[in-house]
């Protein structure tokens, strides 16, 4: 199977990219970009070309699918470049595709095709996609699918066209000005109190754009979670201020700021939040279910933001939330969180995250270790696997406002760092039952630091981007520079 991605060099297609590849039935990729591809594999074939020529016909002959990601997202003055780029590009990828003989065709479109309305109801396809004149990006999404149905009446058998209308997407690939907007120190919504998102984390996304690219869909698919995520609540988890604003005064405020360059968008964006979807038919069809909820999506893209998640309830406690929000230092280490548990543990100011590694043997003892100050569990997780193959249980813990902890970034006090070793040395004694006493040992911050210095920033998020801890508690503990010093210090500890 052959299959070409427009827009590969987009957010969209730098998720979606990864997962054909990884295909094993899918022998070959043409991505089409008008910039140069940054990623480089044996099936994937690079082709810089604008989805408005006509030439890309012969970039697609071969193809049993094409993945249409091409689209102006981010805002340009130029309004004519847009729609032109948007509706006549469209049509050119769903024309030339037909007579390059492609079976089938799967469009990025958005839930912005039904337009700006706040509705008290998840909708479902069955409702129109109305657009917006006044707001670009959502009545091009809609004129494109009005043309894809058209074309479907016109040509109906000879291929399919799906129309895949994803919520708001999030994850490591995707970054944006909403998404600034949504997680800054403040935000205004008009109607704030009956705004709300859907969010949806790019693996889920990347995964429903894969199955379509495989079976013969037609017409469209709402793509979200069945939750959703209030604007003032999302507010609430960040401690972010929020204020509810006229929308009409709003628009015109924001076309002037965008005209003077003040800010990157313009009215055009100015909305009470996004429609609520039903994803049934998506499922029914495909099976595609998504693996995480709104929620939880929420919360990892305020911790990728570098923002705190400040109420316990909110922080990630279920292994794929976690390993979603910890993938860039995932990436950087080398490592995943295979054969770990994540386990929150609740302290007297919030929640504390700690990775634990259990030993195949019983009787070694365990070991608790506090992640340096500046960086989090994930860093240490190579070192917790080679301590734990020698026989000791581990838990690593990231510190009050560090990794998945909840907290302001970088900050804790005495207090708050004496609490969460206590929490995390009870933790494990009550896990590990019938073993030594439980060790809190150091890790060495300083030789961490170094080693992974070239790979923090700016790739992962979770970081902060300053330091205000109270690490006298840290020094005093005992050090192990290497997992062989851990072993040994638990060794010496039980034979005493």
């Amino acid at each position: 199977m052959k299959v070409a991605v427009t827009g590969a060099t987009s957010d969209f297609g730098t998720a979606i990219l990864p997962v054909l590849l990884a295909d094993l039935d899918i022998d070959s990729v043409v991505g089409l970009s008008r910039r140069t591809l940054q990623i480089e594999h044996p099936k994937l074939e690079a082709v810089q070309m604008d989805i408005r020529d006509p030439q890309i016909e012969d970039a697609m002959r071969g193809c049993a699918a094409v993945i249409h990601l091409a689209f102006v997202v981010e805002e340009i003055k130029d309004k004519t470049e847009t729609h032109d780029i948007n509706l006549r590009g469209s049509r050119n990828v769903i024309d030339s595709a037909h007579r390059a003989g492609v079976r089938r065709v799967v469009i990025a479109s958005s839930i912005n095709a039904y337009g700006p309305e706040v509705r008290p109801e998840p909708v479902t396809e069955d409702v129109y996609p109305e657009g917006d004149p006044d707001r670009y990006y959502f009545h091009d999404k809609a004129e494109v699918e009005h043309y894809a149905e058209w074309w479907l009446r016109r040509h109906a058998g000879e291929m399919a066209i799906s129309m895949l209308r994803p919520t708001y997407i999030i994850g490591p690939s995707f970054s944006n000005d909403g998404i600034d907007q949504l997680t800054g120190p403040v935000a205004a919504f008009p109607r704030a109190d009956e705004a709300a998102y859907q969010f949806l984390h790019e693996s889920d996304m990347a995964d429903a754009f894969h199955r379509a690219a495989k079976q013969d869909l037609d017409g469209p698919f709402n793509l979200g979670p069945k939750d959703w995520v209030g604007v003032r609540e999302l507010a609430a988890m960040q401690g972010q201020r929020l204020f509810d604003v006229p929308e009409r005064p709003a628009i015109v405020a924001a076309n002037i700021a965008f005209r003077l360059g003040l800010t990157p968008f313009s009215g055009h964006w100015v909305t009470a939040g996004e429609t609520i979807v039903d994803s049934a038919r998506l499922t029914a069809a495909t099976g595609w279910r998504p693996s995480m909820s709104a929620h939880e999506c929420a919360a990892i893209m305020i911790l990728l933001q570098g923002k705190p998640l400040l109420r316990k309830d909110d922080a990630l406690e279920r292994h794929i939330a976690c390993e979603a929000a910890l993938a860039p230092a995932s990436a950087a280490v080398g490592v995943d969180g295979h054969g770990l548990e994540h386990v929150q543990l609740p302290t007297a100011t919030g929640s504390v995250h700690a990775e634990v590694h259990v030993a195949q043997s019983v009787g070694g003892g365990a070991i608790v270790i506090p992640a340096p100050p500046g960086l989090h569990a994930r860093y240490l997780t190579p070192i917790a696997a080679e301590i734990c193959a020698m026989g000791i249980d581990v838990v690593v813990v990231d510190l009050p406002g560090h990794g998945l902890s909840t907290g302001k970034r970088g900050h804790a006090n005495g207090q708050a760092v004496a609490d969460a070793l206590e929490v995390a040395a009870a933790y494990a004694r009550s896990r590990f039952h019938g073993e030594p006493d439980t060790l809190t040992v150091g890790a060495g911050a300083e030789r961490l630091s170094h080693r992974f210095e070239r790979h923090l920033k700016p790739a992962d998020g979770l970081l902060p981007r300053k330091v205000r801890c109270d690490s006298a508690i840290l020094g005093r503990l005992p050090h192990a520079r290497t997992p062989r010093e851990a072993v040994a210090i638990a060794q010496t500890a039980i034979a005493t």
